[in-house]
Order: C-alpha cells, then sequence, then structure tokens
C-alpha cells in the first residue's frame, strides 16, 4: 500500500511540474515577445521592409545581397513561435542595417520543424530571407 502512495505521489509531483513549466514558458515567451516587438518597432523605422520585390514610391538605388534572420526560439507552441517569427525578422533585419541597407525587399518566411534533441518532441524554427537594399 505504501508503495503504491509513494508512486501515486510521485506522478502527482511529475504532473505539477510539467503544468508549472510550461506556464512558465508561456509566460516568458509572452514577455520576450512584447521586448522585441519595441526593438522590432524602433528597427522597422530605420529598416523597410516588404515582401513584394519593390517599394511604392520607392526606387531601389542599390542591391546589397541576401539577407537572413534564424530564431533562437525552439518553438513547440504558438506563443513560442510568434516569439521566433519576430526574433528571425529582427535578425534579419539588423543584419541588413549593419551592410547599411535601408530597406529589405521579397520577404519570405520558411520554418523548419525537427524532433528536439533527446526527445520525441517536434520544435520549429523561423528563418526570415529577404533582399537587403538602398533606396
Amino acid at each position: 500500500m505504501e508503495l503504491i502512495v509513494f508512486v501515486l505521489l510521485g506522478i502527482l509531483s511529475l504532473f505539477v511540474f510539467i503544468i508549472r513549466s510550461q506556464i512558465s514558458s508561456k509566460n516568458k515567451a509572452q514577455k520576450s515577445s512584447k521586448n522585441i516587438d519595441e526593438m522590432l518597432n524602433q528597427l522597422r523605422n530605420e529598416v523597410l521592409s516588404v515582401s513584394g520585390s519593390s517599394i511604392p514610391g520607392k526606387e531601389v538605388e542599390e542591391v546589397i545581397g541576401m539577407v537572413r534572420g534564424v530564431s533562437d526560439t525552439q518553438a513547440s507552441r504558438k506563443e513560442e513561435f510568434e516569439l521566433a517569427e519576430k526574433e528571425a525578422l529582427y535578425k534579419m533585419l539588423m543584419e541588413a542595417k549593419s551592410l547599411g541597407a535601408n530597406a529589405v525587399i521579397e520577404i519570405k518566411l520558411n520554418t523548419g520543424t525537427y524532433e528536439q534533441q533527446g526527445s520525441k518532441w517536434q520544435v520549429s524554427q523561423a528563418v526570415y530571407n529577404g533582399t537587403a537594399v538602398r533606396i
């Protein structure tokens, strides 16, 4: 009887730990997302970004080259994936800015899903690609 109680308490403790971890992870992703939103808004004032091949009312003066941003976040939930997208976009725009670009055109979002090392969990990573230009 004592063994059954001990096992049940262990299982209950594991469930509590998992639930707390998920709540903590969700809160962390939401907080990080708010921080990166502020940085992205500031950066978008310096580097325009469009998915098309041109910017209405602007002319491309110089094509600098391809830029890429890859997220650090390995996303398994909606909140984490939103954070991963923002991280990848921010990194791409920062790379463009560091190359002297003031705009990025032809932006594409790609995602890769893979098994997280050592587990059976599927996670995603966001990757943005675009062409850095001067307008």
